[in-house]
């Protein structure tokens, strides 16, 4: 084969593969932009979450005047839950607001919602556990969870 053809040959496959990225990124893009079941999911977990951080918010009020012990381990699953949710909140205040959800947060929400949808669960056992029983338990719980 000639230096040409090899030339040739490589111009082909490098072109080729710019397409299949292009493409592929627009296929993380588009199931976003026009699918509607993913969009009503997105909306139910930042929902859920909202809910779930209210009563996380008000389990932390109540430990400061009842349940001392507990406190720091309430603040950082609400860390926890800030950072697994940051985009799918981010977006919900946009929506809100009423901006248009650029492409690069609507994959990172994409990205993110099973572990903001799994980290809201993990969060709301917490906050049932520690407004339900004594706080022994609730950090021998948490303890065991983030060890």
């Amino acid at each position: 084969m000639g230096k040409t053809k090899k030339r040739m040959l490589a111009g082909v496959v490098a072109l080729g593969a710019l397409v299949t990225t292009i493409s592929g990124a627009n296929s993380l893009v588009w199931p976003m932009l026009i699918d509607g079941k993913i969009e009503e999911r997105v909306t139910t977990i930042f929902t859920y979450q909202n809910q779930v951080s209210a009563a996380l918010a008000q389990s932390i009020v109540e430990a400061e005047t009842d349940n001392v012990e507990v406190l720091d381990a309430l603040y950082a699953v609400e860390e926890q839950l800030n950072d697994a949710c940051g985009p799918v909140q981010e977006a919900g205040r946009r929506h809100i607001d009423g901006e248009i959800l650029s492409s690069m947060l609507q994959i990172n929400v994409f990205n993110t919602m099973a572990d903001c949808e799994a980290k809201t669960d993990e969060v709301a056992y917490y906050v049932r556990l520690a407004r339900g029983s004594r706080a022994e338990a609730f950090m021998r719980v948490f303890d065991t969870a983030t060890d």
